[in-house]
């Protein structure tokens, strides 16, 4: 195309007349003034009808065709402007905000007592929820503790639409398993502590007509009225030496939520009196973490036992099955049989009290003492008695009871010595006795 044709197209296209330069000074001094009115009212609350005009504006500015190049500039300076002028409004910000948080969704709970014959997978399919979590858990290094459940404790699951968020379990009474889910996986499982306080109490009571009742009125369990037995076991008799009259006193630790009691905790001190006579306990942990009861001059509450009852001598039949020597037949051999010569002098293995001295059938002449309540040991075949052995006779451990003899069904002269705890014939070969020892010179400061 020639030149002169090109420029003419051109200005037929794109005309230059007053009236166009007209519209771009009105076109400017619009924007100008949008801008500054912009800019002083930054810090007033834009309404919603100021807001809509402002926003016709910017859009027709907009839409007005561009032929000035200074005109995208300052639409852009004035929508800056504006969207400012938005951010900055708080009463703008605020419902917008709430409005962009989700709702947390509320979970169900659901509780469930633990019955006998109760699993966990049981449990899940009584509920209706998910079968594939039981097997998860028992896989679970935590969590696989809900596999063996305690009857009448209480499970607690809380559910979502979206499926079982949480599952709460007392381990006991001071602890709580809390095991979290999420997309049919576990995700965590700890063993959390109640936020429990730990108050010192004191108590005592006057013995009328059984330990139990009088420690039960007291407000004492079980467990407290056992270890108080267990403390005070090497020493006193419960079930012969305790009368009317006789007294007892603790002081001890209780759990508590909320003003609730959760549990007792230890005995800290612990004083019993009986027939005139008392006896103390104190509990210490030493610095190595070992934790006993000794009385007030530091020496154990806990009784031991030697492990032969007889010196110099040897063990001709040990505890277990065996031929027997007469009748020939395989039975049970209840105890150790040391044999020595006749009138070997046969020694208590421990603290104790007779409470039989006399013959008795195929043992022939027989001791038994009774120790710490739970423990006994007979000593059969004897010769005869230490001087002032009879029932009730109190003895320490190491007395001479009785001498080595053959009396009863026997072919030689031997001891025949059993060991029982709570009525059960037990080893006395491996049987794990209790270890008592004074409190170690090196804590005595710390005990005193």
């Amino acid at each position: 195309m020639p030149t002169d044709l090109l420029t003419r197209s051109r200005a037929n296209k794109y005309p230059q007349s007053p009236q166009i330069k007209k519209r771009h000074w009105c076109l400017g001094s619009a924007v100008i003034l949008i801008g500054s009115w912009i800019t002083h009212t930054t810090t007033a609350t834009i309404s919603d009808g100021s807001m809509q005009r402002e926003r016709a504006l910017f859009e027709e500015i907009a839409e007005s065709p561009v032929e000035s190049a200074e005109a995208p500039a300052a639409i852009a300076r004035s929508g800056a402007l504006l969207a400012d002028e938005l951010a900055l409004d708080e009463s703008t910000l605020v419902p917008l905000a709430q409005a962009t948080v989700p709702t947390e969704e509320p979970l169900r709970e659901t509780r469930y007592k633990v019955r006998r014959g109760d699993t966990i997978g049981g449990i899940f399919k009584k509920l209706d929820l998910d079968l594939d979590l039981p097997y998860k858990i028992s896989q679970h290094d935590t969590a696989r503790q809900l596999v063996s459940l305690s009857i009448g404790r209480e499970l607690v699951f809380k559910s979502s639409d979206a499926g079982l968020k949480e599952l709460h379990y007392p381990v006991n009474k001071l602890q709580r398993m809390v095991v979290a889910f999420a997309d049919d996986e576990i995700y965590n499982a700890e063993i959390a502590d109640l936020p429990f306080e730990v108050e010192r109490r004191t108590m005592a009571a006057e013995i009328n007509s059984s330990l139990y009742e009088a420690a039960l009125a007291e407000g004492l369990n079980n467990g407290m009225v056992m270890e108080m037995v267990r403390i005070f076991g090497w020493d006193i008799d419960f079930v012969q030496d305790i009368r009317a009259g006789d007294s007892f006193s603790l002081i001890y630790e209780n759990y508590t939520l909320q003003g609730e009691k959760l549990a007792d905790g230890d005995i800290l001190a612990a004083e019993f009196t009986t027939q005139n006579r008392t006896y103390r306990a104190i509990r210490f942990v030493d610095a190595d973490g070992n934790t006993s009861f000794y009385n007030p001059q530091g020496e154990s509450m806990l009784g031991t036992f030697l492990r032969s009852p007889v010196e110099f001598s040897r063990i001709s039949s040990r505890f277990g099955n065996r031929k027997h020597p007469i009748s020939k037949k395989w039975r049970k051999h209840k105890g150790v049989d040391y044999a020595a010569s006749r009138g070997t002098p046969i020694r208590a293995t421990a603290d104790g009290k007779v409470i039989l001295a006399g013959r008795n059938g195929g043992y022939g002449k027989t001791v038994v003492l009774r120790h710490a309540g739970r423990f006994s040991t007979l000593y059969a075949h004897m010769n005869g008695y230490a001087k002032g052995i009879r029932n009730g006779t109190r003895v320490k451990q190491g007395d001479v009871i009785g001498y080595i003899g053959t009396t009863g069904y026997s072919t030689g002269p031997h001891l025949h010595y059993e060991f029982r705890v709570d009525g059960v014939h037990r080893n006395p070969l491996t049987y794990k006795t209790p270890k008592a020892s004074a409190v170690k010179p090196e804590h005595r400061a710390a005990f005193a």
